[in-house]
């Protein structure tokens, strides 16, 4: 009888430790592309427009306005993008992999290279919104009243109102927790599915060629 291959010598052993790293891979992706597309800010008032995370359109009188701070966000956005496509892609394809009972090795070492590069895609998302973002949408919130002599001019002015979701997309908190635990359930069924249980079994330590 020949050996059983890694899949099924685990048996359900690890199975849901593998489902979690699916799970957890597949959600954050989702949340990281919520919180790069969807809109986060709306202006209104001498200004009108929305605001997201990876591109923004703000006009006054009609005519677009142009403001250098989200330009720049919205450039470097464009990898995060490209990285939270590559996260969903790979959590749903394990999670694919695990129900249809075939070998899910490939798509456990595409969920492991995207925790890694979760954790560093997580401390750029947090340093643009702290350094670009924030700075860009403040200035959006002004006003052109001003007192003369002859009394309050009023011109107008311009609001920033954030979605009552704003505030969980862009939360530090939830960003570094979902990358920690992605990141760490990834590693773990990594070591879980190419060391067939961590620590190794004694046998499986001596090596193949270990003579009894």
């Amino acid at each position: 009888m020949g050996e059983s291959s890694p899949v099924v010598g685990e048996g359900e052993r690890y199975k849901k430790v593998h489902y979690v790293t699916g799970l957890l891979t597949l959600f954050y992706g989702v949340y990281m592309v919520l919180a790069l597309v969807l809109p986060l800010y709306r202006v209104y008032g001498v200004l009108d427009g929305l605001v997201a995370f990876s591109y923004y359109r703000v006009t006054y009188s009609g005519a677009p306005v142009t403001v250098d701070e989200l330009d720049r966000t919205s450039y470097m956005a464009a990898p995060l993008v490209l990285f939270t496509v590559y996260m969903v892609f790979s959590g749903a394809n394990l999670l694919l992999a695990l129900l249809e009972g075939e070998d899910y090795t490939v798509q456990l070492r595409l969920c492991f290279t995207g925790g890694l590069v979760g954790a560093v895609s997580s401390a750029v998302f947090l340093g643009l919104y702290s350094y670009f973002f924030t700075r860009a949408v403040a200035t959006l919130s002004f006003s052109l009243d001003h007192v003369t002599s002859a009394g309050r001019l009023i011109l107008g002015s311009s609001n920033v109102q954030q979605f009552p979701y704003t505030g969980l997309l862009l939360n530090p908190l939830v960003h570094l927790v979902l990358a920690l635990a992605t990141l760490l359930s990834s590693t773990l069924s990594i070591l879980l599915h190419t060391g067939r249980g961590w620590p190794p079994e004694p046998h499986e330590a001596e090596g193949p060629g270990h003579a009894r």
